[in-house]
């Protein structure tokens, strides 16, 4: 089971992780971009139709991806206090048990000791009517 939970951990941790690196990426190719518009080196479209078209679509991709950074970061944490929370309920269920099971032996040696000493009392009876008759 846990053997499980540690492969699913490290394919989250993987996924996690070619999301950042594509981030990276993604980031630099637009600033090399940018960065070559600046310089002259790219050349610029000749219709303005076809820019105002490409402008939103980018904007889009980039406002989608950092602003989604946040969101998982907040994700992750609530799923980490959510499985905290999930060991301290379990934690405390067992403690619960433990403490039952510990009850319930009390519970028997009480109920053992008791009888024993009805029996002692019983017999310490009998053995008192018996010395009774005997002294007679």
């Amino acid at each position: 089971m846990t053997e499980l939970k540690q492969s699913q951990q490290s394919d989250a941790g993987l996924a996690e992780g070619i999301k950042g690196w594509f981030m990276v990426l993604l980031t630099l190719a637009f600033l090399v971009l940018y960065g070559l518009a600046l310089l002259g080196k790219l050349r610029p479209l000749t219709d303005a139709s076809m820019v105002t078209r490409l402008e939103p679509l980018i904007f889009v991709i980039i406002g989608y991806y950092f602003g989604r950074l946040p969101g998982e970061e907040n994700e992750q944490t609530l799923k980490n206090e959510i499985g905290r929370q999930t060991h301290r309920a379990d934690a405390a269920q067992q403690a619960k048990e433990t403490a039952l099971q510990s009850r319930e032996a009390l519970d028997e040696k009480i109920k053992n000791a008791r009888t024993a000493l009805d029996n002692v009392t019983t017999e310490r009876g009998s053995i008192e009517t018996a010395f009774h008759i005997l002294s007679s």
